[in-house]
Order: structure tokens, then sequence, then C-alpha cells
């Protein structure tokens, strides 16, 4: 029988793979409030480390979960998916997939490098999971997007699913299945929506004859507004669904 064992969740900000010396450096290439709070080199510094020291303890529990696949949840920013056809939910269903190419002048494609960082990686799906949870969300009434294949062709997968293994699963041995959730471009699903989707998910699993275990992985972030005029961070927003997940009311975090 399938079973979940672990589920985790981290943030794929580019930030989190370039130099952290760096990041006023990008941050000034960007428009943002002139009340958004602003870190010294140092405490960058600091920050960045933090944040490896997480990855090592996620890193960690993956490893001790031993799951056979990653079932990932992640958004597409016009990667894969754009506005000739964007699902609000989608699986992929193919034998593997791989990150985008560079470019001829040695940068990587799309936004899965960042800040000199680029992910060359084969990463091999799961169709027999994936046939099942899309079979099983169809007959609960959800109404998928599917792919058997890369959306055109060689770009590559997003970002979304192939950061969080770059320091989670180096060289990318387990199989994994991404789940895109438009969660960037109105009208996006409702939150409610989406916690109704995983609950049955987690029930397909449960119910799943195939003799597997699998480890799901939430990929995205809190509040932030990339690329938006006047960016700036709503901390109150964080903490709400930050207390949520931690107290286990996953349908408090969903409002």
């Amino acid at each position: 029988m399938a079973e979940v064992s672990l589920v985790l969740a981290c943030s794929h900000s580019g930030f989190l793979y370039s130099d952290p010396a760096q990041w006023h450096e990008t941050r000034a290439r960007r428009s943002q409030r002139a009340n958004v709070p602003v870190d010294s080199v140092e405490e960058n510094l600091a920050k960045f480390e933090r944040c490896m020291q997480a990855f090592a303890t996620l890193k960690s529990k993956l490893e001790a979960a031993r799951p056979d696949v990653l079932l990932v949840f992640g958004d597409d920013q016009d990667e894969l998916f754009h506005f000739d056809n964007l699902p609000a939910f989608g699986l992929y269903l193919g034998d593997e997939f791989s990150a985008p190419p560079r470019r001829g002048d040695g940068a990587p494609q799309g936004a899965t490098g960042a800040g000199g960082i680029h992910i060359d990686a084969r990463v091999k799906g799961c169709p027999p999971l994936a046939r099942e949870l899309l079979e099983g969300l169809m007959n609960g009434g959800f109404d998928l997007a599917f792919s058997t294949e890369m959306p055109e062709g060689a770009r590559g997968m997003g970002h979304a699913f192939l950061r969080p293994g770059y320091y989670l699963t180096p060289g990318y041995p387990i199989p994994m299945i991404p789940c895109f959730i438009n969660c960037y471009y109105a009208p996006q699903p409702r939150a409610e929506r989406c916690f109704e989707l995983g609950r049955a998910v987690r029930q397909i699993i449960d119910d799943s004859e195939l003799d597997m275990r699998v480890a799901v992985i939430g990929s995205g972030g809190l509040w932030h507004t990339p690329g938006a005029p006047e960016s700036y961070l709503d901390e109150q927003f964080d903490r709400t669904i930050l207390q949520a997940l931690e107290t286990g009311k996953g349908r408090a975090a969903a409002v």
C-alpha cells in the first residue's frame, strides 16, 4: 500500500541560490516601497546561513523518510504554460523531464538557474502513481490538465520543481511527480479549493495499492510580490499562515 512518509515545504526563491553578498545588487534593480526594511550585508549572510541549516534539516528528514517518489506542488511563472493555455491545476505524467538547457552564451534558459548556479539534471517521473492521482482527482470532481510530454519540447521543467532538489536531493535520484498550481496569474484557484485538493490527494495515496513511500513537498513562498511596482512584504500574513501550519490548522491557512 502507498503511504505518505513525509510532508515538507520550502521556498524556491532565487536568492537562496545566489551569493548573499550580491543580494543588494539584485534588490537595487527592483521597484519597492520606501518603507520596506533593508538588511545589512552581514545580516544577509547570517540569514543565508540559517536557510542553509534549515535545508540541511529538511534533507536529513527526507533521507530518513526513504521516499520512493516525490510529489511536488509548485507554480509555473510563464515557463511551461502561457496565456494561450494556463491551467488552474495540472499533473505531469511523463517518464522523465529535464532542467532548462543553457543558452549559447552559457547562461541558463528560463528561471531555474540563479546567481551563477545552474541545475543540470534529468529527473525520472512516476507515471503509475501520477495516473492514479489524475483519475482519482477527476473522479473526485477536480478537472485537471495533464501532460505526458514536456510542453515546448526541450525547454525544461520550471524552477519551482527543480530548485528544492538542489539542496534536498542532490543529483535528483528520486522520481518526481510535478503538480502545477496556478498561484501566480489571476484569476487563481481559491485557497479553499487548494486545501480540498490536498485532502483529496492524501486520500488517493492512502487508498492506492501501489507499494511506495511518497514524500510531499510544497515549493513556493509566503507573501511576496516579485516584479510588481512598489513590492512589499506583509509579515502579518506570513505569521498567520505559519501559525496555522504549526498548529495543524490547514483550513485556517486557506481563508
